[in-house]
């Protein structure tokens, strides 16, 4: 009996890695996400400043290597729209004392983000139409205002998150991922404290 099992057990393993490899070496999917983040949640929330931000992302998924874990390369296209306000005066300068500068910082304002993201997917299957797994990424990005966190110009989004995918009609899969994002100016430009946000998203992809 136990001799049965283990056969079983590795005829499962090299029937899926099989089934699976047919998509290894080669792009394999493509997909449209959009999202919500904000620095405001269930799980952590800061009350010096509002940022959240509406995102809209292409994804290509390309298969390095298929088995009981699958590992993707994703590539990340995201063009994201952005609101912020400073709420704590002392990040842009004395209360009592007028300026331009905190004028201006203290000012509701709107934030376009051109992102490109490049990242890793390990993925396991619960069965033949489902599975979950885990990303991380990481991407150059511009963006086009300024505030007391981040400076204008080139910044980078770092991305960690867990999600699950359900495929139907043979070649369309239901994506949905929970995760963190971080962006900011990696230092080469100040200020660089960043933007921090828990992140949903739910999109569509069809298999290539």
């Amino acid at each position: 009996m136990t001799r049965l099992i283990v056969v079983l057990f590795f005829l499962f393993v090299v029937l899926k890695t099989t089934a699976q490899d047919e998509l290894q070496g080669r792009f394999y999917q493509i997909g449209y996400n959009v999202g919500y983040a904000s620095v405001n949640n269930f799980i952590f929330k800061d009350d010096d400043y509002y940022y959240e931000v509406y995102l809209q992302k292409i994804q290509i998924l390309y298969r390095v290597k298929s088995g009981i874990l699958d590992y993707d390369f994703i590539f990340q296209p995201e063009i994201n729209r952005a609101q912020h306000k400073l709420f704590n005066p002392w990040f842009a300068g004395h209360p009592d004392t007028y300026s331009e500068r905190r004028e201006r910082l203290m000012r509701h304002k709107f934030i376009n983000e051109y992102i490109f993201n490049c990242g890793l997917i390990l993925r396991t299957a619960i069965n033949s139409n489902l599975n979950i797994y885990g990303l991380a990424s990481i991407g150059p990005g511009y963006f086009d205002e300024d505030s007391e966190r981040m400076a204008k110009g080139i910044g980078f989004s770092d991305n960690l998150a867990l999600g699950i995918n359900f495929q139907f009609f043979r070649r369309f899969v239901l994506d949905s991922r929970l995760g963190f994002r971080h962006v900011s100016n990696a230092e080469i430009k100040q200020p660089n404290e960043g933007y921090d946000a828990l992140e949903f998203n739910l999109g569509i992809g069809y298999r290539l």
